[in-house]
């Protein structure tokens, strides 16, 4: 089964694999099934001819098309990533959503406003049991920020984000300290 993973970045700036919540689909799939449908226009695949009203998608298709799965449509995913800059979202969805932006991470002082987002976000989402967990890393003095993997079952994770070293022929961490792929989500929401 899939994971949403949360990555901990220790005092020495090295990412270490944290925590994991089932099913992956709960997490940043979740959030952004659950944002597409609260604020965007219902989606109108390229192949349903034009005759067909928009109003009659659903029933012409047997189905509700979604953003989440038009992997032929490069522009449907990044509607319900650009619902980062829209007005009519609540901070806690913006958060939520900006958690499942790839390389963001969260720095420690920032971990009870990111804890609070994910408890007051309204949906069926893993968003709770990753605040356990985070909770749990607040606590952890080697720990100064968190970054996500939003599933287990790709290659790339802050684990191997680090590099190749090809004296010992294996992946390094991703260090925050001294890397330059990564962004702070409350700098950059605090900064609009």
């Amino acid at each position: 089964m899939s994971y949403t993973e949360i990555y901990g970045f220790s005092t020495s700036g090295d990412a270490y694999l944290y925590g994991e919540v089932k099913n992956a689909w709960r997490g940043g799939m979740a959030i952004w099934n659950i944002l597409e449908e609260r604020y965007l226009p219902q989606y109108r695949p390229s192949y349903v001819p034009n005759y067909i009203p928009d109003d009659r998608v659903e029933d012409y298709l047997h189905y509700k098309p979604s953003r989440c799965g038009a992997c032929m449509d490069d522009g449907a995913m990044k509607e319900i990533w650009k619902l980062f800059d829209d007005e009519r979202l609540k901070d806690c969805e913006k958060i939520a959503l900006a958690s499942t932006f790839d390389r963001v991470i969260v720095i420690k002082e920032n971990l009870p406003k990111l804890v609070a987002a994910f408890r007051e976000f309204d949906g069926q989402t893993s968003l709770k049991e990753q605040a356990d967990i985070i909770e749990k890393m607040v606590e952890d003095d080697d720990c100064i920020a968190i970054g996500f993997n939003q599933t287990s079952v790709n290659s790339d994770t802050w684990a191997n984000f680090g590099g190749y070293d090809e004296e010992t022929d294996e992946y390094l961490p991703y260090n925050i300290l001294d890397g330059d792929k990564h962004w702070e989500l409350f700098s950059d929401f605090n900064e609009g």
